[in-house]
């Protein structure tokens, strides 16, 4: 069976999400009671890049809502 991953928003800041593997512990530098779970996907409905980062790092933390003025020049 291909990994399954955990798609969270953060309780109190929710343009802030984060991804986990379903079956690896929760990343240990985030409070899991602060996050709530909003959907599970298979490997194969997950982002390259979001499955890349989870590989390196254990999850994926992005921020919704983000403007092309945020973008760095250049």
């Amino acid at each position: 069976m291909s990994p399954r991953y955990r798609f969270l928003v953060h309780q109190r800041h929710p343009a802030y999400r984060l991804v986990v593997r379903a079956d690896r512990p929760f990343p240990p530098a985030a409070v899991e009671a602060d996050w709530r779970d909003t959907r599970i996907r298979d490997e194969a409905d997950v982002n390259d890049q979001v499955r890349e980062d989870v590989m390196r790092d254990g999850y994926s933390l992005f921020r919704i809502g983000l403007s092309f003025a945020d973008l760095p020049e250049g």
